[in-house]
């Protein structure tokens, strides 16, 4: 397939799931009545995982090589899966526990700033390289955050504030390694079907350990069996978890980290229109406006979307 062909077939999926992401927002606020949230993140990490290890040898051997990698190469492997699985890990511990302190709509608003922070970060390492196409598409998708997201007047700042905002380094770090773990995968798997399946389960564990290290410390766990809270694990753990962390590891190598961050960014655009349709929540000219900005932002950023990369780099 050619990579354009390759390019196109990627942003239409990750924008799919990106859809699928967005709709899990009114499942899990329900659902945090019943469960605390950083039990309710461990729950969708083990379910996830036992799937991962369940259907694929090469997720198995992935675990295995965390714990007894055979030579260089298996070693700077598990090094790169330490960096994405501890990112995830941590960015989802720093969101939830924002949450204790801060609004919902300043922690989706700090935790969107991750499309400034990929593409500071790419270009710090020297990953990607800045253009006037993709300033522009940023600095759009930033105004339309701030419009549908609107968490002015600025109030007094508190430590969830603080967490969030760390939480959208960790993510956007996580998205800049995902891009760069690829080659050192399929040589140590041998083919790129074995290195997802590899980096996926991977991650999860390394996440899942992170969150488990922390959860006492951060909440007091409970949990109220309900068909309400039964949903909510399931579908977040086979849709949101599961499933998305194949599809991201398997096509956001084909764009770069900005132009992948840009098309996230729709994750709020969906949730509010969700919101909207079958919530009865209100969407006022300028929460409006802000999606559409957004929109506009993630289509600029794909369309001919031209770039360097260095020598090695997706």
């Amino acid at each position: 397939m050619p990579t354009q062909s390759k390019r196109t077939t990627a942003i239409i999926i990750l924008t799919i799931l990106t859809v699928v992401w967005g709709t899990t927002f009114s499942i899990v606020q329900n659902a945090f009545s019943e469960i605390t949230p950083i039990l309710f993140a461990a729950i969708r990490f083990v379910l996830s995982l036992c799937i991962f290890l369940s259907i694929s040898r090469d997720s198995r051997n992935g675990i295995r090589l965390l714990f007894s990698p055979k030579n260089t190469t298996e070693k700077f492997f598990r090094k790169q899966a330490l960096i994405i699985g501890t990112a995830l890990g941590v960015g989802y511990i720093l969101q939830f526990a924002g949450l204790v302190t801060t609004t919902t709509s300043k922690s989706a608003f700090l935790t969107s700033t991750t499309v400034i922070w990929t593409p500071i970060f790419s270009k710090i390492i020297g990953h990607e390289t800045f253009s006037f196409q993709k300033v522009f598409a940023v600095t759009l998708a930033i105004i339309g955050i701030v419009f549908l997201m609107h968490p002015y007047p600025v109030e007094k700042i508190v430590i969830g504030d603080v967490l969030t905002l760390a939480c959208a380094f960790s993510f956007g770090i996580y998205i800049l390694w995902l891009d760069k773990i690829h080659k050192v995968a399929n040589d140590v798997s041998g083919g790129e079907h074995a290195s997802v399946m590899m980096i996926s389960a991977m991650q999860l564990f390394i996440g899942l350990i992170c969150i488990l290290i922390v959860m006492p410390f951060a909440e007091t766990s409970h949990l109220q069996v309900t068909g309400n809270t039964v949903f909510a694990i399931l579908y977040t753990t086979i849709f949101a978890t599961a499933l998305s962390t194949f599809i991201q590891v398997m096509y956001q190598k084909e764009v770069t980290p900005t132009s992948a961050v840009l098309i996230y960014t729709l994750e709020p655009v969906v949730a509010a229109f969700i919101g909207y349709l079958w919530l009865s929540e209100k969407l006022t000219t300028m929460e409006f406006a802000g999606a559409m900005i957004i929109i506009g932002s993630m289509i600029i950023g794909q369309i001919n979307f031209s770039y360097k990369m260095k020598k090695g780099s997706s």
